[in-house]
């Protein structure tokens, strides 16, 4: 490394390690990824600098150097310029260049609203259709509604449980004229001892061990036949299932969940003979055609139009909740994922929920509404107006309309980056690199004209904000002028903003 220099990626998970500096030491595999998040055989540095591997990488770091071991392809070190920016631009028109396509309009002016906290796995039409007309009755914006696992008969059967579901087309007709789009959760699991799996099974669309046995994989809800997505007619069979759910109910989209890396094994025996990434990338690939997507784990597909989640986070403001939503998001960024939304508001870990609102941290909720706020999308599962009072529903409530607000600057920054596949999130480095502020992930800059600092402590009623060069038009109307650090007031109502002046 260079003196001064700092280095970002390869994995959304390690957000915590970054940047790379002469004193980190960090090791990752990215041949064999067991990660739940993004990655991308990438790195970029605040020196103008990238290296990248097409076929992943074994990286260590240590002592003021960066070893890099391919099995499978050529690591490449390419200099771009002096500058992180350089450096990112560089390396996107080079290796994942923008499709063009940007993802709907929805995702970027509208909140989401995911059922999978308030109804867990019991997901089912009467309680669907009471949150959706909820978040009309408490005046939230409306936008996309995203229905979650267990809607289904089982994993493979993706058809409606009609025991919960008695009439789904009415409801998907109900959701649409309040104003939502309905997206589906799904996965390429396939329940065993089910006629799916058996037909499955036979056409050879399962992956297979070296015995020439069906695989069965582990995963959070218990043990499954898994779709071998290198085989032609696997897929067919997949998108078979989405367009009947489209045609039949007026479906919008799918939730496209599983898929990662960790789920295979590169001693699958598969129709394409591909390794553990490479069905986490065909994954990713299978939601290409269909606009209203959502993705929690991927490998490559940067510059595409795919939505990116963030995996379950806690109900807690350590590195694992709350305090890990900006570094993650800009992890996403630098890496080529445009399209991010952090996890469900408060958290989406469904653990945290069960004893009801009691153990439930009100002021941390509202935190976690003004930080989403201002990134690429924001989405609720638990209802607000439910698990809190009516001076923190009415803060949050206010996040949620506050994200309205920029909504066209957020949409712009999302079309432009459908070309450039520049961040919408960035690194305060990332806009200004000559100004020491590598090291500053607490805070973040909007596209090129907002710098968004938001509280992160519980209890904090006051927080520093690092400002660069230049004026800064506050969101209170006070002007400052950069480069400073200052302490401002955040009373819980407050999410600090500054708009660059020109």
């Amino acid at each position: 490394m260079k003196q001064d220099e700092y280095w970002y990626g390869p994995e959304v998970n390690s957000w915590v390690m970054y940047p790379l500096h002469r004193g980190s030491t960090y090791e990752v595999d990215v041949n064999h990824y067991k990660g739940v998040n993004q990655v991308n055989p990438l790195l970029v540095s605040s020196k103008g600098r990238a290296i990248w591997c097409e076929e992943g990488f074994k990286l260590k770091v240590a002592e003021g150097k960066i070893e890099i071991q391919s099995y499978k392809g050529e690591v490449q070190l390419y200099e771009f310029g002096t500058t992180l920016k350089e450096a990112f631009k560089g390396i996107a028109q080079k290796c994942f260049a923008g499709n063009g396509i940007v993802s709907p309009k929805d995702f970027f002016v509208k909140p989401q609203y995911n059922t999978w906290i308030e109804l867990i796995y019991n997901q089912n039409q009467e309680d669907i259709l009471k949150y959706a007309t909820s978040i009309v009755e408490q005046n939230m914006p409306v936008g996309i509604i995203m229905i979650d696992d267990s809607w289904s008969e089982y994993y493979g059967r993706w058809r409606f449980n009609g025991a919960r579901f008695p009439n789904p087309k009415a409801m998907v007709d109900r959701l649409h004229e309040l104003g939502f789009e309905v997206m589906l959760w799904c996965c390429p699991f396939i329940s065993p001892d089910s006629l799916e799996f058996r037909q499955l099974r036979d056409k050879g669309y399962l992956v297979k061990n070296t015995k020439g046995e069906v695989s069965l994989k582990e995963w959070w809800n218990g043990y499954s036949g898994v779709l071998d997505l290198s085989h032609p007619g696997a897929v067919a069979w997949m998108k078979e299932q989405c367009q009947y759910l489209m045609d039949t109910y007026g479906i919008d989209g799918f939730k496209f969940d599983a898929g990662d890396a960790m789920y295979y094994s590169d001693e699958d025996v598969t129709y394409g003979n591909v390794d553990a990434n490479k069905q986490c990338e065909l994954w990713a690939q299978f939601g290409l055609e269909y606009p209203y997507n959502e993705y929690r784990a991927c490998y490559k597909m940067a510059g595409t139009h795919l939505v990116q989640r963030l995996a379950d986070k806690s109900h807690s403001w350590n590195s694992n909740g709350l305090s890990s939503l900006i570094p993650n998001q800009l992890t996403q960024g630098i890496l080529g994922y445009a399209y991010t939304c952090p996890d469900m508001i408060g958290g989406g870990s469904y653990t945290d929920f069960l004893d009801g609102s009691k153990n439930l941290d009100q002021e941390l909720f509202v935190r976690y509404a003004q930080c989403a706020a201002l990134m690429p999308m924001l989405q609720f599962s638990a209802a607000p107006w439910r698990v809190l009072s009516q001076e923190k529903f009415e803060a949050c409530k206010a996040a949620a309309w506050l994200h309205v607000k920029y909504a066209d600057y957020i949409y712009a920054l999302a079309t432009e980056a459908s070309k450039s596949v520049e961040p919408i999130v960035r690194y305060m480095s990332y806009e200004f690199p000559e100004e020491g502020l590598e090291l500053i992930i607490d805070q973040f800059m909007l596209g090129t004209q907002y710098l968004v600092a938001p509280v992160l402590e519980k209890g904090a009623t006051a927080r520093e904000v690092s400002f660069p060069t230049g004026k800064w038009l506050g969101d209170d109307g006070v002007v400052v002028e950069g480069p400073c650090r200052i302490t401002v007031d955040v009373p819980l109502d407050r999410l600090p903003i500054f708009e660059r002046m020109h």
